[in-house]
């Protein structure tokens, strides 16, 4: 079996159940324990699997929050993809909200020459939307430094106040189950905000996200009009009516 193949069989096993045997691993993708053994190890450098005492292991709830120097070139090519694809879903005039990832920040360089106004809390936007001399409003609040991103109270109030054509939103995980998920309390309750002021509502992501879980959950798969995806996507999410999938060439 094509090494591919049978680790996307046992992430399968692993989402199903709170906690997975290794010889159930073995019965379900019909290689050797010294097999299974490899690929949990890698699943676990990978900060995907948790491995346990007892032979067994479970999937990892949470997925930490990475510096984000760290994250603005992860998976660079498939952001640029489906953010890009993104941009040419904002028309002249249209006043959007933009959330603060680094998947997200792909997308100015596409508005650059469009009559947009963009609202964010992300403040690493600020030196694209400068470049590109897009009209811009940043949320004002606390600052978390690490990831550059502003919350709490006096955001989310401004937030409360506006209503947006569409917004554009990331996520640090999502799945079936959980939806929509970050890794920040003040993040999550801003793009729930965001979503419910607007008119339609886009989650943008790299494939690498689909499976993976984070603290907090923000939205259910079908709150959003559109969830744009690049990059190999397993067949449980093309089951979902609002998925999208952009190819990358």
């Amino acid at each position: 079996m094509i090494p591919y193949i049978r680790r996307k069989k046992m992430l399968e096993l692993l989402h199903t159940k709170e906690l997975v045997y290794l010889d159930e691993l073995v019965e379900y993708a019909g290689v050797s324990l010294a097999t299974v053994r490899r690929d949990l190890k890698l699943f676990e450098e990978e900060g995907q699997v948790e491995l346990l005492q007892g032979g067994a292991a479970k999937i990892k709830v949470n997925v930490d929050e990475r510096n984000i120097k760290e994250k603005i070139t992860l998976n660079r090519d498939m952001k640029e993809i489906v953010a890009g694809y993104a941009a040419t879903l904002v028309n002249d005039g249209q006043f959007i909200y933009v959330g603060p990832g680094t998947t997200e920040n792909w997308m100015f360089a596409n508005l650059s020459g469009k009559d947009v106004t963009v609202v964010t809390n992300g403040v690493h936007h600020i030196e694209k939307l400068m470049e590109y001399k897009i009209n811009s409003l940043l949320l004002g609040g606390m600052l978390l430094n690490n990831i550059a991103v502003v919350v709490g109270y006096d955001a989310i109030k401004q937030i409360e106040q506006m209503n947006f054509d569409k917004c554009f939103i990331g996520a640090s995980g999502f799945s079936l189950e959980r939806g929509a998920m970050t890794s920040e309390a003040g993040v999550a309750e801003i793009n729930r905000v965001a979503i419910k002021r607007s008119t339609k509502s886009y989650l943008i992501l790299d494939s690498t996200k689909l499976g993976k879980n984070s603290k907090f959950s923000f939205a259910a798969p079908g709150d959003f009009d559109t969830i744009i995806v690049a990059g190999d996507i397993d067949d449980r999410y093309l089951e979902l009516e609002n998925i999208y999938s952009v190819e990358i060439n």
